[in-house]
């Protein structure tokens, strides 16, 4: 079974003596050594093990360094800048140090604050999370895997839009919007993405959801196809949806057309995962 991460790959070179000069506090200068750390951001297949570039999954990267509750780096990157998924920044050698990043698809930059990750306009995306403590003077190679923690429900329609229909949406209900770095979710609110779908075409809408813990929550959908006039021109609810990070769920049918249904559900792996036909 496949399973797609991002690898974050940071390299401590320039240990030599390098010195810096800080000030302590009450005006007193202190010298210290400090090392350059570079990092190098990478996604890969485990199975196949096959490179690819950071934005084959991702348009920004953000990355956060602090020193204990102190911010001592902030780095933010789009997929069209020079040298996306990858910086260097100068450590002091006698401290630790947290590194956070997060990769993901939103409008722009995600903000870090008192422990949580948020985007803009709480609007969640395609989302990877890794988080390491280091010494500079102890570590020279870190292999940080940056993980999925959204799951994604995806509506694969099979027949036309019909004409008259405007929009489309579909209803989570409530779900986080937030991400702690403790590993939960937060702001849990109701959400509603909207779409518009092209007349005569056979629309794929997905979203994603925020989720955590090593089981599938379930939540009840509902995708509703509007007219011009917010009439609604049809719905369905899928109830019991399971959503896991990392894991795709995948519903695949007749929308438009009226049909008794009978439907079953299993889940798998985000790479090699099957559908429900209804």
């Amino acid at each position: 079974m496949k399973k797609t991460v991002i690898m974050m790959t940071a390299a401590m070179v320039s240990m030599t003596m390098l010195t810096a000069c800080t000030n302590d506090g009450a005006g007193e200068v202190t010298n210290h050594e400090t090392a350059e750390v570079r990092m190098t951001f990478s996604p890969y297949e485990v199975e196949p093990m096959t490179r690819a570039a950071v934005a084959d999954y991702a348009t920004r990267l953000d990355v956060w360094i602090y020193d204990g509750d102190t911010e001592v780096h902030a780095v933010h990157q789009q997929s069209t800048d020079e040298g996306f998924a990858s910086l260097s920044v100068r450590l002091d050698k006698r401290k630790t140090y947290t590194v956070y990043a997060v990769a993901h698809k939103a409008a722009g930059a995600a903000t870090l604050s008192n422990g949580v990750v948020s985007w803009p306009d709480d609007k969640v995306t395609h989302s990877f999370y890794y988080s390491q403590t280091f010494s500079p003077a102890t570590t020279t190679t870190l292999n940080c895997l940056m993980e999925r923690i959204v799951g994604n429900f995806r509506l694969e329609v099979t027949d036309k839009v019909p004409e008259g229909v405007a929009r489309m949406t579909i209803d989570v209900g409530v779900s986080p919007t937030r991400w702690n770095v403790a590993g939960y979710g937060e702001n849990a609110v109701s959400r509603v993405s909207s779409f518009t779908p092209a007349v005569g075409s056979s629309p794929t809408l997905s979203v994603f959801l925020i989720a955590d813990g090593d089981e599938a929550e379930s939540y009840d959908i509902t995708v509703t196809a509007y007219d011009a006039t917010d009439a609604v021109v049809q719905q369905r609810a899928f109830t019991e949806v399971p959503i896991k990070a990392g894991y795709r769920s995948t519903y695949r049918g007749e929308f438009f057309t009226e049909a008794v249904a009978s439907m079953s559900f299993t889940v798998s792996d985000w790479i090699d995962y099957e559908t429900v036909d209804f």
